[in-house]
């Protein structure tokens, strides 16, 4: 009989489960998800024993009709077990015609077991195991098909992000890294560029060279032929750009349009080509002037006569055929960063103008740029170059007009071999670098030099003669903050009369008086000898001999005597920064009657004196911005100033300034008022509070009285209050404590320590002692700076 039963069981489709009634049901549902959901683990003896005698239970009578309500059986039909009644029961398909197997009883029975209930689930084929075993193949079928989904999705994307790196905005690293040549291309390329970078530079996968070979072998829309000997220069061109695209991280500069695209090379921003084609039968007139202003003539390129300036070609009307060469690439500020410039550089053997100056390019600059013979301009300042200069960088470059290395790290010294093939230099910029030595003598020779830029170096010595009567086309001479001595001579100024426009000598070590003129230096813009050891009066028809001059330095030094007044003859003069001085004497109205143009006049930590009067009685002063009288021996009363374009006016530490803060009312443009340390002795005016555009105002260690006046509510643009150190009393107003809320960030006041006659809940400190000082003064001087040249005081 055990056989039977395991043979009638075998045909029982094990995906159903058979219930007679509605109750057996509800049990056997409740116990298979108790299973499903595996709440109790398999090694519980005690459960699998319940579960036999229920399920024994369950399948108690297999034929019958079933009535009643429906069970919801969503939860078992969506785990793939089906609950099915008597009615939807096909009997034939189920019963071997064996009864022994049901009794009337209604017990399952075995040969051998006289009508005894199963206890052990493993002797029949639906077991509470077998449901869990299908349950899992089912689970384990969805498990895997989710996953070839996925991985199915995964792949799509890999697929779709390779067809998007061969735009110019998506070559990284990690492709080229993993991409392989396979076209036909690939290999004449590299043994092409092998010649150019040597063989090394392919090893590496990651390398500028190898990324630039994948580049144009692979992904380059022209797939350019390497076997055509026509196209041999465009592929090298390429290769050199890409090299330098990919050396210097192309895909962080600021202007890279048409860069490794389809594009002609010469179309790549910023790349200036000429063309060398044929001249056609249809060659316009302004055509030919453009070829001819290239050098080119006929069919033949002459790069002997190349103008200059190549701007107007990027996109001239030469056509973009096979013979356009690369004369030009101007990437000045672009982003460019890296471990110097490329060696490949040197393939583009016309190159005029190089200028990757403002970025941020480090490395030696190497000697391979003395190749470049046909070089005009080359401009690699303001980046992060170090090393030493020497001859092996300017060997050969007898055609070169420019050359710009300021702003970088460089040491070594500027001497004669240094310069001796640059006959053809007209701008010699190597300011602010750590370079050592004396100024050249052989710069007296180079007689096309218009700008010689030396400032910010180590250079000691004097003036050599050389410069003095040999450059007649010198624009520029900047020697300033060197450590140079002896005096200035004299020569310097006239026999360069013609054509210098500044000259800045300023923060050196010269001695002596300022040199005397005796001619007229028509072109003169800007003059400074400041900081210097200079003595002496300031020759009384200075002004005289410049009439052009808009800037005149001479702070800092020990000049004495009073300020003649030819100094503010110049039509155009614009700034007077005569500070830290020994100057003497008052300051008179008819001084300044034609003065129509001064912006900045500083005439601080003097020893100028007498009433201010004649001072506010000019009216010339209407584009005045900037006057600085502080540390002087002014007295009297602040006179009524009519300067509608006053933004910064300091006169403190002068102790005889007794009154007259109410006359500062029309200066509707302050922003800043120093008046510290002076002897006003008055009530604050309510008409300080109508300067709205105030964001600095200093009235401590006076002799200030009254209270904090509540008009200072208007001051929304004030930063910083300083009215400690007076004998202010009373509250400080509620409407004025609300500009903390604003901008005010410093309010110093009586409201503790020493002096304490003012109730204040808002001041940021309480007033200490104040000790003003001649070198506190400097240093407050030394954050003024003039707009329009960068001279800092």
């Amino acid at each position: 009989m055990v056989g039977k039963t395991e043979h009638k069981e075998s045909k029982r489709p094990p995906r159903q489960i058979l219930a007679r009634s509605i109750s057996r049901r509800a049990s056997l549902r409740s116990s298979i998800n108790h299973i499903l959901t595996n709440e109790t683990s398999q090694e519980d003896n005690n459960f699998w024993n319940v579960s036999s005698r229920w399920f024994a239970d369950a399948t108690e009578e297999i034929v019958g009709n079933v009535s009643g309500a429906a069970v919801d059986d969503t939860a078992f039909r969506t785990s793939g077990i089906e609950i099915v009644s008597a009615a939807d029961f096909d009997q034939d398909d189920y019963d071997d015609g064996d009864d022994d197997d049901y009794d009337s009883s209604n017990n399952f029975r075995g040969s051998n077991n006289d009508g005894k209930v199963f206890d052990d689930l493993s002797s029949i084929g639906d077991t509470p195991s077998d449901i869990r075993t299908i349950y899992s193949r089912r689970q384990m079928v969805k498990f895997v098909c989710k996953w070839i989904l996925l991985a199915f999705l995964l792949f799509s994307v890999m697929l779709y992000s390779k067809a998007q790196s061969t735009s110019q905005y998506s070559l990284s690293m990690p492709r080229w890294a993993l991409l392989r040549g396979r076209s036909n291309r690939f290999q004449p390329m590299k043994d092409m560029f092998i010649e150019i970078s040597g063989k090394d530079s392919f090893l590496d996968t990651n390398s500028p060279q190898y990324r630039a070979l994948v580049y144009l072998a692979e992904h380059d829309p022209l797939k350019l032929n390497p076997n055509d000997p026509i196209l041999s220069k465009q592929i090298i061109q390429r290769y050199v750009l890409s090299v330098l695209y990919f050396s210097t991280n192309g895909p962080s500069w600021k202007h890279r349009v048409y860069w490794l695209t389809g594009q002609h090379e010469c179309g790549w921003q910023y790349v200036i080509c000429s063309d060398v084609q044929e001249e056609s039968n249809n060659t316009t007139d302004a055509g030919k002037n453009k070829r001819q202003k290239v050098g080119l003539a006929g069919d033949k390129f002459n790069p002997e006569n190349m103008d200059d300036d190549f701007s107007d070609f990027a996109d001239s009307d030469l056509g973009l055929g096979k013979g356009r060469i690369i004369t030009g690439l101007k990437l000045f500020d672009n982003g460019l960063a890296g471990d110097n410039l490329p060696p490949e550089l040197v393939e583009l053997k016309y190159l005029h103008i190089l200028d990757v100056g403002s970025n941020s390019l480090v490395g030696t600059i190497n000697s391979y740029f003395s190749q470049f013979t046909h070089m005009r301009e080359l401009y690699l300042n303001r980046n992060g170059f170090h090393g030493k200069i020497d001859a092996n960088m300017t060997k050969g470059l007898t055609k070169l007009k420019v050359l710009s290395l300021g702003h970088n790290f460089l040491t070594g010294k500027v001497d004669d071999q240094f310069l001796r093939d640059l006959t053809s230099l007209e701008n010699l910029s190597l300011e602010y670098n750590q370079l050592s030595g004396i100024i050249p003598t052989i710069l007296g020779s180079m007689k096309a030099l218009q700008h010689i830029r030396l400032g910010g170096n180590n250079l000691r010595g004097k003036i050599p003669l050389s410069l003095e009567n040999n450059l007649p086309n010198l624009q520029r001479l900047w020697l300033q903050e060197n450590k140079l001595t002896g005096t200035i001579p004299s020569s310097i100024f006239c026999d360069a009369s013609s054509t210098l426009v500044d000259l800045r000598l300023q923060n050196n070590s010269f001695v002596g008086k300022i040199p005397g003129v005796d001619c007229t230096m028509e072109k003169l813009e800007l003059l400074s000898m400041a900081s210097n050891d200079l003595k002496g009066p300031i020759p009384v028809d200075f002004g005289d001999h410049f009439p052009s001059l808009k800037e005149l330095h001479l702070y800092d030094n020990q000049l004495t005597s009073t300020i003649p007044p030819s100094i503010f003859k110049p039509a155009n003069l614009t700034a007077i920064l005569f500070g830290m001085n020994k100057l003497t004497g008052t300051l008179s109205g008819s001084m300044f009657q034609e003065a129509s143009n001064l912006v900045y006049l500083y005439l601080n930590a003097n020893d100028l004196g007498g009433s201010l009067e004649g001072f506010a009685q000019t009216e010339e002063l209407q584009s005045l911005k900037k006057l600085r009288l502080e540390y002087n021996n002014f007295s009297g009363t602040i006179p009524k100033l009519e300067l509608p374009s006053l933004e910064l006016f300091y006169a403190y530490n002068n102790s005889l300034l007794t009154s007259g803060l109410d006359n500062l009312s029309n200066c509707v443009a302050l922003k800043k008022l120093k008046l510290s340390n002076c002897g006003l002795a008055e009530e604050i005016p309510t008409t300080l509070g109508s300067l709205t555009n105030l964001e600095l105002l200093h009235l401590n260690g006076n002799q200030l009285t009254g209270t904090v006046p509540s008009e200072f509510q208007q001051l929304t643009a004030l930063e910083e209050l300083r009215l400690d150190a007076n004998d202010l009393s009373g509250a400080v107003p509620f409407e004025v404590c609300s500009l903390r809320n604003s901008q005010l960030s410093t309010f110093v006041s009586d409201c503790g320590g020493e002096w304490t006659g003012v109730a204040c809940s808002c001041c940021t400190e309480y007033g200490t002692p104040t000790i003003f000082s001649y070198h506190s003064q400097m240093s407050d001087a030394n954050q003024e700076t003039i707009e329009g040249n960068g001279q800092t005081l």
